[in-house]
């Protein structure tokens, strides 16, 4: 192995980990201290979360696996089906809030068939060779010999995403023509903003893994780590946007409630009656009986 080879290898693992440790630091933070724990909130963690896994399966070599790689990273697949559900989950919360309550167990349904699947795959021998060695794999062919669910779960995966990628889209669409027609508050246009940006960035990130990783993988190519890492190089300059815009947004949204809070108060102090009907009544006996008295004291 060259020197570039082994620099670059140790630049991949390093990228891996820095990525995991942020997104899983970021998560906890999200998840047990930010403004308490609401359910937009809840899921957001869960989608850093996935990526957190996501760059730290990175780490995962022949050398420090006990098992071949190949069936480590299948019982990992699964975890995957999660991300796109709880994205189009968190869109939907923090865009209804709570007037929306999701069904987990219906978006869940394809990781849960999709880990059945895996088990029952592995528990029975079937498509996965268990006693396949560690040695290196040269051509598409060999691998799926050994393990059919490359093949299979990342074409699930592909599917699922196109899908609920097709349901936010719908769902910004139709948010947005709501937020024109009664003319919604600044609030909700952040909120709009700030989905919007979220989905196009993982977007992104996904047309990237699909142009450079699933479309050579399935044409026959073997995936190397450059794509690889090219992938999670630009998740994790997408996770630094996406938070640099979203603490801005946070600034924002703070600001904005700020002033809507006073101008609530401000409101009720102006159009709360100090004095109720009764007390107002005798007070203006009173000024009416001392005006009283002092015209009589005036014409005697």
């Amino acid at each position: 192995m060259t020197d570039y080879q082994t620099f670059f290898i140790q630049a991949y693992w390093w990228l891996s980990l820095l990525g995991g440790v942020h997104c899983l630091g970021v998560a906890l933070f999200i998840r047990y201290s930010y403004q308490g724990q609401t359910t937009d909130n809840q899921s957001l963690a869960g989608i850093l979360g996935l990526i957190g896994f996501y760059f730290l399966t990175g780490l995962f070599t022949q050398e420090s696996s006990t098992i071949p790689i190949h069936l480590l990273l299948t019982l990992c697949y699964p975890i995957y089906f999660l991300l796109m559900p709880l994205l189009y989950i968190y869109s939907k919360q923090s865009l209804h809030g709570d007037n929306y309550q999701a069904n987990f167990f219906k978006h869940f349904m394809a990781a849960m068939l999709a880990t059945i699947l895996t088990c029952s795959a592995i528990f029975f021998g079937l498509g996965i060779n268990l006693q396949a060695s560690n040695t290196a794999i040269h051509s598409l062919a060999e691998l799926s010999h050994i393990n059919a669910f490359v093949l299979i779960l990342p074409g699930l995966m592909i599917i699922q995403t196109g899908f609920y990628f097709t349901m936010i889209y719908r769902l910004l669409r139709q948010t947005n023509q709501q937020n024109n027609n009664i003319g919604d508050p600044l609030l909700s246009e952040i909120r709009l903003r700030w989905i919007t940006i979220l989905a196009l960035g993982m977007l992104i990130n996904w047309l990237v893994r699909l142009t450079i990783v699933y479309l050579p993988f399935y044409s026959g190519s073997m995936v190397s780590i450059l794509p690889q890492a090219i992938t999670r190089l630009s998740l994790l300059v997408t996770m630094y946007i996406l938070a640099f815009y979203g603490l801005h947004q946070v600034t924002r949204t703070a600001y904005f409630s700020r002033r809507a809070i006073q101008s609530d108060s401000n409101n009720t102090m102006n159009n709360q009656q100090i004095l109720d009907a009764d007390e107002l009544s005798y007070l203006q006996d009173v000024i009416a009986d001392d005006g009283a008295d002092k015209h009589k004291d005036s014409t005697t």
